[in-house]
């Protein structure tokens, strides 16, 4: 008896094994999720000096950030820190904060009293802040806030830049970070050249989106309106590509209103916008149409833009870039920029800046040296004394 009780002890204990295993194998196909598959952390620093000739610069045309007078000298031009990775399969996130002078610059008021000093107060910016599904090749969808796909100029990444700014019509009115979601092709490195690494050679990409359209920080839309935007690049050959992008708008009290030229100042000194129904202009059609060619060392990009709206002319610009790679090390870089806020009105805001400089790679992108020295122009009104030597020094790490 004793031997059977013992046989059928073992027997029970081969079955409680059996069901185990067998619960165990459930529980993992039935598994919900997994554990975050990467965290990572990288971040930048650019040191930057500045000189300024000082003319009347209220008159004429400058670059949104750190281009006044009152920057002059050394400051901290950009610090970002950004983490990324993959939460699980095809399932991508991406955030980025700044920390540096341009904190401000984009959203405060220019009807309050302490505007010149609130906007350069150094702090905290969320930059980016969305999550990618990236299962099909050609079909991705990101959801947040990102830079919106309307310019290959803005969309190459900001320590790639081959000269210290982006070009001038590109700062003025391309598309910026949005709020919305975009369904696109997958892109790894950037579209050209310029950006002294891994080039974008598939034959296409595209974009297209819909957006707040009221820019970034604003957790939610103003209005009842929303911005369409789609955008192709084609590389018909391994060495060039041509690209074309649309967006429709409708303009609020938002920093892309500079342009416009519709700000007065009142009796107190302060900025006042003419803002009709709560829109500074309506149905505004921006076009961006780009081109670039890399041939060796040579890398020579071209992109214009134009914007045009029911309560305001038409406003156009566009760069010429070019870069010749002397040695692994080191680059010659040179831009043309034209730009005119309003073809109705001939004045010292109507642009042409001519752009000399170097890249120094002391090691790769990860520390670089960049100067530049543009001559600036006014193509109708009175020249003004505002030529610009700017350089920076970069560490990503």
């Amino acid at each position: 008896m004793k031997r059977w009780s013992s046989v059928g002890a073992w027997c029970m204990f081969f079955l409680l094994i059996i069901a185990v295993n067998s619960f165990a194998s459930d529980e993992v196909l039935v598994k919900a999720a997994r554990r975050p598959k990467s965290v990572n952390f990288k971040g930048r620093v650019q040191a930057r000096f500045t000189s300024l000739q000082n003319g009347d610069l209220s008159k004429v045309t400058s670059h949104k950030s750190f281009d006044k007078s009152e920057n002059e000298g050394f400051c901290i031009r950009r610090v970002r820190l950004r983490w990324f990775g993959e939460v699980v399969d095809h399932w991508k996130y991406h955030v980025q904060v700044s920390v540096d002078g341009d904190h401000n610059a984009d959203k405060t008021d220019p009807a309050t009293p302490d505007y010149k000093l609130a906007k350069d107060e150094v702090g905290l910016k969320l930059q980016d802040a969305y999550f990618t599904y990236s299962k099909y090749p050609g079909f991705n969808v990101t959801v947040g806030q990102f830079k919106s796909r309307f310019s290959p100029s803005y969309l190459t990444s900001g320590p790639a830049l081959p000269l210290c700014e982006r070009p001038l019509v590109i700062d003025k009115l391309a598309r910026r970070r949005e709020i919305g979601i975009s369904i696109e092709s997958a892109k790894k490195g950037q579209f050209d050249g310029r950006g002294h690494g891994r080039v974008y050679d598939k034959p296409i990409y595209y974009a297209v989106g819909l957006y707040n359209g009221n820019g970034m920080n604003k957790m939610r839309n103003d209005n009842e309106q929303f911005m369409p935007m789609a955008m192709l690049v084609v590389r018909p050959w391994k060495h060039i590509n041509f690209g074309a992008s649309y967006a429709h708008d409708d303009l609020s009290y938002d920093y892309e209103t500079t342009v416009l030229g519709k700000a007065k100042v009142d009796i107190n000194g302060n900025y006042v916008f003419d803002v009709k129904d709560g829109k500074l202009d309506k149905n505004v059609d921006i076009f961006d149409v780009n081109t670039a060619l890399d041939a060796g060392p040579l890398h020579v990009q071209a992109e214009y833009v134009q914007q045009e709206g029911d309560d305001n002319a038409r406003a156009y610009g566009y760069g010429v870039q070019a870069q010749v790679d002397m040695s692994d090390d080191f680059q010659l870089t040179c831009r043309y920029d034209e730009f005119d806020p309003n073809v109705d009105v001939d004045n010292s805001l109507d642009s042409r800046w001519y752009t000399l400089g170097f890249n120094w790679f002391l090691h790769g992108q990860n520390v670089k040296w960049q100067v530049n020295y543009t001559l600036r122009e006014e193509m109708h009104g009175d020249d003004v004394d505002n030529d610009a030597l700017v350089t920076h020094f970069q560490v990503l790490f």
